[in-house]
């Protein structure tokens, strides 16, 4: 891949070598001669069961772009699907700075397809050290792990071509695996190929989980089409699987909301992600 801007002092960096999915592979991003601009070509592997970009896949590949462009780690990402992608586009991922700071770097990440854009991001990168550290808010009930849980059961041709690279475990429903919610909150087990790395890119692509949460608290048949996706970040760390703790906050005139808490088995929160979609059947 190509070779990022210099790297800063402040505290966590990518962490490209970690152990797990190799991101930049799993979806396929290309690099170019510019650091600041990759590629993208659209394939079934990273589309959902429409044929379509799937909305995780394109904050990961922002987040990617981002990273690599200025050698610091993404802490939030903000993505607005502005037009659909599908088989054969090539989308073009350019970053942009803002403002680089001694700290934290401000950028726009804008994805285009023959000069239409397709995807517009807003993102900050940057961490420093600093003592204080704590974990807020509701934890997840006591559930089983994730090689006792049933495998996600799907419409096999709602599926696409992405939900086949990922092992998804329903954690909170019916015994044959179909995702069930109470007061809309679901829960569900992730991995990637060869495990989760630590990185903001793969919480990114398994986070992207309202869609399902729908689902699980209004009809199987349901789904939430992205308008956008957004990302904060914890502390990536590399594990097995993730637990995503999917919860649906509100339903009207056609839209959902949605935010998903997204945890190592043993109870760390790694990130925080959020999505509106237009809900209509699958």
């Amino acid at each position: 891949m190509g070779e990022a801007a210099a790297r800063h002092d402040d505290g966590r960096q990518p962490e490209a070598d970690a152990p797990g999915t190799d991101m930049a592979a799993f979806l396929g991003l290309e690099a170019t001669a510019d650091p600041a601009l990759w590629r993208l070509p659209v394939t079934e592997d990273i589309c959902g069961g429409r044929g379509a970009l799937y909305g995780g896949c394109g904050l990961a590949a922002v987040v990617e772009t981002a990273e690599r462009a200025s050698g610091r780690p993404l802490t939030w990402a903000a993505c607005q699907f502005v037009e659909g992608a599908t088989t054969p586009d090539v989308i073009e991922v350019h970053f942009e700075v803002l403002t680089a700071g001694r700290r934290v770097t401000q950028g726009r990440v804008t994805g285009r397809v023959g000069g239409r854009v397709v995807l517009a991001a807003l993102v900050a990168l940057g961490t420093r050290e600093f003592p204080a550290r704590g974990q807020w808010g509701p934890v997840p009930p006591s559930l089983p792990p994730p090689h006792a849980c049933t495998t996600r059961r799907m419409n096999e041709q709602r599926r696409g071509g992405l939900r086949l690279r990922i092992d998804e475990r329903a954690a909170s429903g019916d015994p044959d695996g179909v995702v069930r919610a109470s007061d809309g909150r679901s829960f569900l087990w992730a991995s990637l190929p060869d495990g989760v790395p630590a990185s903001a890119s793969a919480l990114a692509v398994l986070g992207d989980a309202v869609s399902t949460g729908v689902a699980a608290t209004f009809e199987d048949d349901l789904r939430a089409r992205s308008i956008d996706n957004s990302i904060r970040v914890v502390r990536p760390q590399a594990c097995e699987a993730v637990l995503l703790d999917v919860q649906v906050d509100g339903a009207a005139d056609g839209l959902a909301h949605g935010t998903v808490r997204v945890w190592t088995p043993d109870g760390q929160l790694l990130a925080v992600t959020s999505q509106s979609g237009l809900v209509g059947p699958r």
